[in-house]
């Protein structure tokens, strides 16, 4: 779930990127585009620290057991998946060396990579690898999904996994390579203690360039470079495989919620790289000498009913929602420049060519106050108060919050608004009487299956429980060719606007600021602090 820059949802975040520049911009910006920064100069400088401010304390560092980008975002240091997505969004090998697929396609056997070591000193085996999956199975989003089609996983010897599926289910690669909720690889102990709980401080061994250190809730969380690092070769993967190379002898994210205090901590040196930069604040950021601006998309936003329970559990007070909504103003008044948003109704973004469809999203744009009335009065809506839940750490969904509370009244609900700070927020997200709408973004996904605010029986979909989107999800583990997959998407959008499990905002770019001594640096779909170093 951006939740974009979160839990994402925000799936908080992040998108499929496409090479883009900023309109107007006065000096050269650094785009998340997957390719270097073109201003750089010389030689890498190995050593130093990186000071990251971070908009947000995350639940947990635990990247399987969440989609919260603000978790992804550091997890990704840490940890490695056995697949991953490459700079092109294919699925790649990372800890796997290779697979094969038996002719029936229910076997799938997979190397793994030998010598990959890990942050205590062992190294990854076959055991770990079942491990880690088993466990992905019982606490990911994603894996629990993928988990209802696969029959066994064992150990074939020390570097051969073998997964035998139930049935034919051709996302399993992808769902394994998914930035969310990830299948990241650890040690088996680690995995059977932790069971389905968040991993400890103590737990959090990975295989990544970077390793965990320490964590001050509320202040800093650090991470030190792994002088053992099992890096791969290719070095044209980019995303979140091939070559990787940690220059820094350690990176600390630091927690600094105010935007103003970020960009002054930029022009200052106190801070190298700023994460979530309002959009109204670009200016200020792009005409700042030492400072550049990095712009990628993030995902969308979205408003989530509560449909466990009234007044969201009636269709018709849904669509009266929907109705109600000007989206364009909302946008407006949370963006500001038309830079960081667009309209399209879509699941996927424009860019993900093999996921999107327009098809099925005519109900996107349907504000019409007179009907969204009239759809109230027919309702079972009582005029109780709703309660709209918002993360107060982000500029973008308090206006959100604020105009949609005036659009609702406007045909006839009653609002209060109930703003949270983020941890909080996202406890309090889990029990149904704490709220009634809920504003969320999530960074951008590459699968149905990752979808977090459409999985089902969830708090991240307000209880959204649906036989056609279970059917729709059944016929896409089954999908092969590109006009199966495209019909099943067109059929997924128009399901959405069927059924309004939420309602998509806009889709959103994301701003961050780094300084400009920070070289070879690319954010893809969120910050990646490998390959990247920092000039003196």
């Amino acid at each position: 779930m951006n939740l974009k820059k979160h839990y994402n949802v925000l799936f908080t975040i992040v998108g499929l990127l496409l090479i883009a520049s900023l309109i107007g911009c006065t000096k050269e910006s650094t785009v998340g585009s997957g390719d270097a920064d073109e201003q750089s100069t010389g030689e890498p400088t190995k050593g130093g620290t990186l000071n990251v401010a971070f908009a947000a304390d995350p639940d947990t560092i635990d990247w399987m057991y969440t989609g919260a980008t603000s978790t992804r975002d550091i997890g990704w240091h840490i940890f490695e998946t056995l697949f991953a997505l490459d700079k092109e969004y294919k699925t790649k090998p990372m800890i796997a060396e290779g697979y094969e697929i038996s002719g029936d396609r229910t076997v799938y056997t997979i190397k793994v990579r030998e010598g990959v070591n890990f942050h205590d000193g062992s190294t990854v085996t076959a055991e770990d690898v079942v491990a880690s999956i088993e466990r992905w199975r019982k606490v990911s989003s994603v894996g629990t999904i993928a988990s209802e089609y696969i029959e066994q996983v064992k150990a074939i010897d020390d570097y051969t996994v073998e997964i035998k599926l139930k049935e034919v289910y051709t996302p399993l690669l992808s769902d394994m390579a998914a930035p969310k909720s990830a299948l990241m690889i650890i040690p088996e102990k680690v995995a059977k203690e932790a069971g389905e709980q968040p991993l400890q401080p103590e737990q959090l061994i990975g295989t990544g360039p970077y390793k965990f250190e320490k964590w001050d809730r509320g202040n800093e969380i650090v991470l030190s470079q792994f002088e053992d690092y099992s890096a791969r070769k290719e070095t044209d993967w980019g995303g979140l495989t091939g070559k990787k190379v940690a220059y820094f002898d350690e990176i600390k994210f630091k927690i600094v919620k105010d935007p103003q205090v970020m960009i002054n901590g930029l022009k200052t040196g106190l801070y190298d790289y700023a994460q979530s930069i309002p959009p109204d604040l670009y200016q200020v950021v792009e005409s700042s000498p030492n400072i550049d601006p990095v712009k990628y998309i993030n995902g969308y936003s979205t408003i989530t009913p509560d449909k466990s329970e009234a007044p969201f559990d009636d269709l018709k007070v849904r669509e009266a929602l929907n109705h109600a909504l000007d989206k364009k103003t909302i946008a407006k008044a949370a963006y500001g420049n038309e830079q960081f948003y667009s309209f399209d109704g879509a699941l996927f973004a424009p860019e993900q060519t093999e996921l999107y469809t327009k098809e099925g999203t005519d109900q996107y744009l349907s504000y019409n106050k007179e009907k969204a009335k009239r759809l109230l009065e027919k309702s079972s809506y009582d005029g109780e108060p709703i309660t709209i839940m918002y993360a107060n750490n982000f500029a973008d969904y308090e206006k959100i919050s604020e105009v949609t509370k005036q659009q609702l009244e406007e045909v006839g609900f009653t609002v209060e608004l109930v703003p949270y700070e983020w941890a909080t927020y996202l406890e309090k997200w889990q029990d149904p009487a704490n709220w009634d709408l809920v504003v969320v973004g999530w960074s951008t996904r590459f699968s149905p299956n990752e979808l977090g605010m459409l999985v089902m029986d969830t708090a991240s979909s307000g209880w959204y429980n649906s036989g056609r989107w279970g059917n729709l999800l059944d016929r896409w583990s089954t999908a092969e060719t590109g006009k199966q997959k495209k019909e099943i998407l067109a059929e997924m959008n128009q399901t959405v606007y069927d059924e309004l499990p939420f309602i998509k905002v806009v889709n959103e770019s994301t701003l961050d600021a780094k300084s400009d001594k920070i070289k070879d640096y690319t954010s893809w779909i969120g910050q990646r602090f490998w390959n990247t170093w920092k000039s003196k």
